[in-house]
C-alpha cells in the first residue's frame, strides 16, 4: 500500500508538471505571436537602422506551423483592399500647388506605382522646339534652349495630339503644337531729344513674360524649305500703292513656315487662353547691343522621356509614424524624457506629465508627434535602457502621400490621371494574361 500510494503521488507530481508546461508552452507562443503581429504592423525605427522593413503578404509568413489557416494570415485580395482602403486629403494648398493626402489600408507597391507614374507618365506641355533668329547674348544657343524647356507652360494636353521628335514641320498644327515667340533687345534708353539717360538701361533681363503666345502658328520663315518667293513679281510694281495690300498678301502667301496651321488657336482657349505659369522666371541678362529674337514650338509628351515634362517638381510619401510606450514613463524616467522632448520647444502640445515625484508618469497627446520629438525619442531609444521602454513605430500600410505641381495643372487632376493610368496598364497586363 505505501508502494501504490508513493507510485500514484509520483504519478500526480508527474501529471502536474506537464500542466504547468503546457501552460508556460501556451503563454511563450502567444508572447510569440504578440511580436510577430507588431512586426506585421509596424516599422521600427531604430537608433541606427530601421527594422522589420521587409513586406511579406503571402501565405504563411507569419504563422508558421502546419495547422495556420487562411484566417491566420493577411494575404492581398480585392475583397481585403475594397474593405481597408481608405484615403483623406489633408491639405491642398492651391496657392503652392500641393495636394497632401494619406492613403490607408496600401502596399508600398502601389505607393510607389502612384509615384512613378505622376512623375514619368503623366503627360504635359513643354518647349521642345527652339528656332533662333538672332542671339548675341552670352549665352550659347543650346543653354538657352535648354532653359526654355524648363518654363512651365499654363496649358492642358489632354487638348493636344502627341507626336515624334522628328515630325516634320508640314504636320506641325494647332493640334499639336503650341508657338512662342521672344524678341528682346538691350539697349540705353534715350529721352524725346534722343538724348540717353544716364545709368538706365531697357531690357536688361529677359524673363518668361517675354515668351508671346503665337496662336496663328508659326511666323518664322522656313528657308530649308526653299519657298517660292519670286521677287521678280515686285519689279514692276514699287510705284502702285492700291496694289501693296494685294502684294503682301500674295507674298505672304508664299513664305513657307515652321508650322502649317489651318485655323486660330484663339477659337478654342481664347485670348490668353495659353501662356507661362510664371511670368518672374529669369531666362537671361544682356548689356546695350545683345539681342534675342528666336521662335519656340511646345510638344505634348512625358517626363520618362524628358524631366521637362513631368508635371510635377516632387512627389514623395511617407509611412505615418507613431509614439508607442512599451511600458509606463513613470518617476524619474518621466522628467528625463519630458526634459529631452519637450523643455526646448514652448507650449509643447505631444506629450504632458501628469502627477508628481514618484507617481509622475507621462501621458501621449499626439501619438504621432512632431519632427523634434521623433527625432529624440529615435536617439534617446538607442541609449542604455530606453529601448525597453520607448519606440517609434511606422504604419506598415498607411502613407502620407505629397504632390508639388509645377503650376502647369492642379496636383488632385495630376492624381486622377494617374489613376487612370494605373488603371489602364491593369486592363492591358489582364488582357494579356486571358
Amino acid at each position: 500500500m505505501p508502494a501504490a500510494s508513493a507510485k500514484k503521488k509520483s504519478s500526480s507530481s508527474s501529471k502536474g508538471g506537464g500542466g504547468a508546461t503546457a501552460a508556460a508552452s501556451s503563454s511563450m507562443e502567444e508572447k510569440l505571436a504578440s511580436h510577430l503581429e507588431m512586426q506585421k504592423k509596424f516599422v521600427t525605427v531604430g537608433f541606427s537602422e530601421n527594422k522589420h522593413t521587409q513586406e511579406r503578404a503571402y501565405f504563411n509568413a507569419y504563422s508558421g506551423g502546419s495547422g495556420a489557416t487562411e484566417e491566420d494570415e493577411d494575404p492581398f485580395t480585392l475583397e481585403s483592399f475594397r474593405k481597408n482602403f481608405t484615403i483623406k486629403v489633408t491639405q491642398n494648398n492651391e496657392s503652392t500647388n500641393t495636394l497632401e493626402f494619406e492613403m490607408e489600408g496600401i502596399s508600398a507597391a502601389f505607393a510607389n506605382a502612384f509615384r512613378r507614374i505622376i512623375t514619368a507618365e503623366v503627360p504635359s506641355m513643354a518647349i521642345e522646339r527652339v528656332y533662333f533668329r538672332q542671339n548675341t547674348s552670352v549665352i550659347a544657343d543650346e543653354i538657352f534652349a535648354h532653359r526654355l524647356g524648363l518654363v512651365p507652360i499654363l496649358a492642358d494636353p489632354n487638348e493636344f495630339e502627341s507626336f515624334d521628335k522628328d515630325t516634320h514641320t508640314d504636320l506641325l498644327n494647332e493640334k499639336n503644337t503650341i508657338v512662342f515667340k521672344l524678341h528682346v533687345k538691350c539697349q540705353k534708353e534715350r529721352d524725346a531729344s534722343g538724348n540717353i539717360v544716364p545709368d538706365s538701361i531697357l531690357h536688361e533681363k529677359v524673363y518668361s513674360k517675354d515668351l508671346v503666345w503665337l496662336p496663328n502658328g508659326s511666323e518664322l520663315e522656313d528657308e530649308s524649305q526653299g519657298g517660292d518667293n519670286n521677287d521678280d513679281d515686285d519689279d514692276d510694281d514699287d510705284d502702285m500703292d492700291d496694289d501693296d495690300d494685294e502684294k503682301k498678301q500674295r507674298k505672304k502667301k508664299k513664305i513657307k513656315t515652321f508650322s502649317n496651321f489651318s485655323e486660330s488657336q484663339e477659337k478654342k482657349f481664347g485670348k490668353d487662353g495659353i501662356k507661362t505659369v510664371h511670368d518672374d522666371i529669369l531666362l537671361a541678362k544682356l548689356v546695350p547691343g545683345q539681342e534675342i529674337e528666336l521662335e519656340a514650338h511646345c510638344m505634348k509628351s512625358i517626363g520618362a522621356d524628358h524631366a521637362k515634362f513631368s508635371p510635377v517638381g516632387t512627389c514623395w510619401y511617407r509611412l505615418v509614424p507613431t509614439v508607442y510606450f512599451k511600458k509606463p514613463i513613470v518617476g524619474a524616467d518621466a522628467k528625463i524624457f519630458m526634459s529631452e522632448c519637450s523643455d526646448p520647444i514652448p507650449n509643447h502640445q505631444c506629450f504632458e506629465l501628469k502627477g508628481s515625484g514618484e507617481k509622475a508618469e507621462v501621458k501621449i497627446k499626439s501619438i504621432r508627434g512632431c519632427d523634434f520629438c521623433l527625432e529624440r525619442i529615435r536617439e534617446l531609444s538607442g541609449e542604455s535602457g530606453w529601448d525597453s521602454k520607448i519606440a517609434v513605430l511606422k504604419k506598415r500600410d498607411h502613407y502620407i502621400f505629397t504632390i508639388e505641381s509645377v503650376g502647369a495643372r492642379k496636383p488632385d487632376v495630376i492624381f486622377k490621371e494617374a489613376v487612370n493610368i494605373l488603371k489602364s496598364k491593369c486592363h492591358s497586363a489582364l488582357g494579356r494574361l486571358l
